[in-house]
């Protein structure tokens, strides 16, 4: 298996689907076994088998990438050797660039507030007095603490 490969198979059967909140690979096939082995050089995603819509029709499964950290590395490998789908590819990453970033900065604010409840029940300070300092509702800081 080669990422070559993998970019002519993405490039002739795969997709690139953004449904609002992010992007998604999916690459359907009818012989599972080329789905697991791109899925075990690949090291992420998801194999699911599709319901025959007709009797007749053979079974068939789909590949899917869903965490938009693995859709951007899946990307910047095989973007040189694409074809048909290399504008759309391209277009793709400084989008899915900035999604990650905002994800990034939403982990930093969430650890940040965690680690401010934290500081502050320890000081003996009701969820509702935290949630007033904090500027967060206080069933947000409870929530911060349990998970």
């Amino acid at each position: 298996m080669t990422w070559n490969y993998i970019a002519g198979f993405f490039d002739g059967e795969g997709s690139l689907v953004h449904n609002g909140k992010g992007f998604r690979i999916l690459i359907p096939q009818t012989h599972e076994g080329v789905l697991l082995e791109i899925k075990n050089f690949i090291g992420s995603g998801i194999i699911y088998k599709v319901a025959k819509r007709k009797e007749h029709w053979k079974e068939s499964w789909v590949y899917c990438i869903a965490k938009q950290e693995d859709i951007l590395k899946f990307i910047n490998k095989i973007k040189n050797n694409l074809v048909v789908k290399k504008i759309t590819v391209l277009n793709a990453i400084p989008r899915l660039t900035i999604t990650l970033n905002g994800m990034a900065k939403r982990k930093k604010l969430r650890i940040d507030r965690k680690n401010t409840v934290e500081k502050l029940r320890a000081k003996g300070l009701t969820y509702r007095e935290i949630g007033k300092k904090v500027g967060i509702d206080f069933g947000y800081a409870r929530r911060l603490l349990i998970n």
